[in-house]
């Protein structure tokens, strides 16, 4: 149902563009960001996918934005090769006027500093 409360949109949507360390690392920061948006009500989803180089890149970016468009935040968890080409996700997204975030897991010591400086960049609160 479209009315149903639970499918409000709390926030406008936004992807996150999660790089760095391991996988592991990357992927630990996604699934604790998403855990602490979707307590405050919002519509999150991770989409945990190992992205490759080039055309896999585009794609997860297109579904991303896509998802952003329609409000949830969409957060990916990417290769480091994919984190480096992501200029096409960065062109679509500003074509849009959809929000893009990227978030480097080395700039925090662990998986809820990277969540929370994610929460601030797409809050603008801690």
């Amino acid at each position: 149902m479209l009315n149903d409360g639970k499918c409000r949109c709390t926030c406008p949507g936004a992807t996150v563009w999660v790089t760095g360390r391991s996988l592991a690392d990357r992927r630990a920061a996604a699934f604790t960001m998403a855990e602490r948006l979707t307590a405050e009500g919002r519509r999150v989803q991770v989409l945990d996918r190992p992205v490759a180089t080039g055309e896999d890149t585009d794609r997860t970016g297109i579904t991303a934005e896509v998802l952003a468009r329609n409000g949830l935040v969409a957060i990916v968890p990417c290769t480091t090769d994919a984190a480096r080409d992501t200029a096409g996700v960065r062109t679509r997204h500003a074509a849009s006027g959809t929000r893009y975030v990227e978030v480097c897991v080395a700039e925090a010591q662990c998986p809820e500093d990277s969540a929370a400086l994610a929460h601030e960049r797409l809050t603008g609160r801690r």
